[in-house]
């Protein structure tokens, strides 16, 4: 039989797991700091339903204030 095939999570999608202590899981991404490292979110509940709920609203919150890291410019040395 053919197993089906597993795929990864994009960057920047939530995870969600069901962690050894019984309790549901999430890490969602809510943008970047300062120095341009991501910032997440760590969230637990007990039912899958409940965190799913507020992954949603943070994930929604998260898009209207979203930035991504500044970029640094790279200077080629030629002169216009």
């Amino acid at each position: 039989m053919a197993e089906e095939k597993r795929t990864r999570r994009a960057n920047g999608e939530s995870a969600i797991y069901l962690g050894k202590d019984g309790r549901w899981h999430a890490r969602v991404p809510m943008g970047y700091k300062d120095d341009g490292t991501p910032y997440r979110r760590h969230l637990t509940r007990p039912t899958r339903k409940d965190l799913v709920d507020e992954v949603r609203r943070l994930e929604k919150a998260a898009g209207r204030r979203f930035r991504a890291p500044a970029r640094q410019a790279v200077d080629s040395g030629e002169v216009a």
